[in-house]
């Protein structure tokens, strides 16, 4: 029988704490982005300050999960596994404050119903991963968080669809090029945890 890697069965390391803050600044982003259009006054300054320091905060943890990876003897899965899920959170975080940003400064009145549903599913993605950080030794859990975050990817790829097909519906051309901005941004922070739920059930398949 061969012997298990050891880092499945090590404790865990620092980088782990700052992937899970990733994971948490993506669910605090998705709830600045849900109330920005709904902000007045100092409010709207507040936004504005919140989605820099979520965008500046979410940087320096990848930094610091970059620094604890190198100086970790031992890690729960192999750095290079790591990194790429570590990024593919924080890209997607970049994308939810860059749609944040578009709907702050567009002044948009109102987000449509599609978009705060695909805001509201990539938060249970957030929850989801932060549990997946605390799940890399137990294989069985880790694949239940999986299936989840496959079928949390599925429907933010449907609601999206539904979304970019509604765009002609009498939107004036403004109207119609600040929404279209708000899709692409959402649809890249979609496409970044589609990629790291792909990595995650590679690790699976090859851990098993």
């Amino acid at each position: 029988m061969a012997q298990r890697r050891t880092w499945l069965t090590t404790r865990d390391t620092p980088a782990l704490i700052h992937m899970a803050d990733l994971a948490g600044a993506l669910g605090r982003s998705v709830h600045v982005v849900a109330q920005s259009p709904v902000s007045e006054g100092s409010s709207r300054d507040a936004v504005d300050r919140d989605l820099a320091n979520l965008d500046a905060s979410a940087s320096a943890s990848l930094m610091a999960f970059l620094t604890a990876l190198r100086s970790a003897y031992v890690t729960p899965l192999p750095r290079e596994d790591l990194y790429l899920l570590a990024s593919g959170i924080h890209h997607a975080v970049q994308r939810v404050v860059t749609a944040g940003f578009l709907v702050h400064h567009g002044r948009m009145d109102d987000l449509p119903a599609e978009a705060l549903d695909m805001l509201e599913t990539i938060g249970r993605q957030s929850e989801l991963l932060t549990d997946a950080t605390e799940q890399l030794r137990d294989l069985d859990a880790l694949e239940e968080t999986w299936i989840q975050l496959t079928r949390a990817s599925r429907r933010t790829d449907r609601v999206l669809v539904q979304w970019l097909a509604s765009f002609g519906e009498d939107l004036l051309q403004r109207e119609f090029n600040r929404r279209r901005e708000v899709a692409w941004a959402l649809q890249s922070a979609i496409e970044a945890l589609r990629d790291v739920n792909t990595h995650l059930g590679a690790v699976l398949v090859r851990e098993s």
